[in-house]
């Protein structure tokens, strides 16, 4: 196992999708920034999302960030030892030998965000804004999501898929669903990636990072402007990692989540995690949670799609 984690962020995912103009679309008036045709930026994070053209929708690839060449050159003899073959050039390309999930690892410069003032609360015991609006009522910019903060996928084997992501990658876990998945961390984010038992390796969701629960809400409240149909689950807070959540489906299918306030973990000693339970694990607060979310109305055929190859 690593003595350090070498990893630092999610860089670039590539998804596959099956209505490429429209879902190019979609995502733009999600906030982000098209670089390039289906190659999509966030604020701060530079372009994490490329669209690809697919039979079906989910994951082409998975792009991790590390700090420097020697990092690629430690992770790449992890790799070896554990007997992945593992393409060493600029960057690391292998498979997941779990699902055989393409990977991609490169050097990548760390999230650089300009500094957020929280907005003046009132609240029964402390009133910190007098004759004045809430901050967030003057917004009129269109909100621009930080950043790719996480993804969860479908694996057919968690153990394994934690084994393989924590002593050879050298993610480390943050919490767990015993026997059902994990959510693992490669920097101080509570979860980057999130493994759940599945027939296959589907995508689930992915997650952009927005500055406040404010933006979280404006940004959902102007998709269902565009189409009420897109709206999944929220607005809600989740147990696990604490993250406001409201979830998405763009014209493809694939599930995005805007998300805020997602918990920070300084080291594995004092964050200690935990074995949640399955009743407990989905959320804090919000509404019933949809069948959608847990079973989303394409999944037998996209893992029809995915059993062909």
């Amino acid at each position: 196992m690593f003595p350090y984690m070498a990893l630092h962020r999610l860089t670039t995912l590539r998804v596959g999708v099956t209505k490429m103009d429209d879902t190019r679309e979609w995502y733009r008036q999600f906030g982000l920034t098209e670089e390039a045709p289906g190659e999509l930026a966030t604020r701060d994070g530079g372009v994490q999302l490329v669209l690809e053209e697919a039979p079906y929708r989910g994951i082409c690839q998975i792009g991790l960030g590390a700090d420097d060449p020697d990092d690629l050159s430690r992770i790449a003899a992890s790799l070896k030892a554990a007997g992945v073959a593992v393409e060493h050039n600029d960057t690391l390309r292998f498979q997941d030998p779990v699902d055989n999930v393409p990977y991609e690892i490169s050097v990548a410069p760390r999230y650089d965000a300009d500094p957020f003032v929280l907005p003046s609360l009132n609240t029964p015991s402390e009133v910190a804004r007098h004759d004045r609006p809430a901050d967030s009522i003057l917004r009129a910019n269109p909100v621009q999501p930080s950043n790719l903060t996480h993804m969860v996928r479908g694996t057919k084997d968690p153990d394994a898929s934690i084994k393989f992501h924590t002593e050879v990658l050298g993610f480390e876990l943050s919490d767990a669903l015993g026997g059902i998945g994990g959510f693992m961390r490669c920097g101080e984010v509570h979860h980057n990636l999130a493994v759940q038992m599945a027939e296959q390796p589907f995508l689930h969701h992915i997650s952009f990072e927005c500055d406040d629960v404010d933006e979280v809400g404006r940004g959902a409240g102007h998709m269902l402007e565009l189409d009420a149909d897109s709206h999944v689950w929220g607005l809600g807070r989740h147990a696990i990692g604490s993250n406001y959540f409201w979830y998405l489906k763009d014209p493809s299918g694939n599930f995005a989540e805007y998300s805020s306030d997602i918990d920070r973990i300084s080291s594995q000693e004092a964050h200690r995690p935990k074995d949640w339970d399955n009743k407990e694990n989905l959320y804090s607060w919000g509404p019933p949670v949809p069948i959608e979310f847990l079973a989303p109305s394409d999944i037998e055929e996209v893992f029809a799609a995915m059993a062909e190859g």
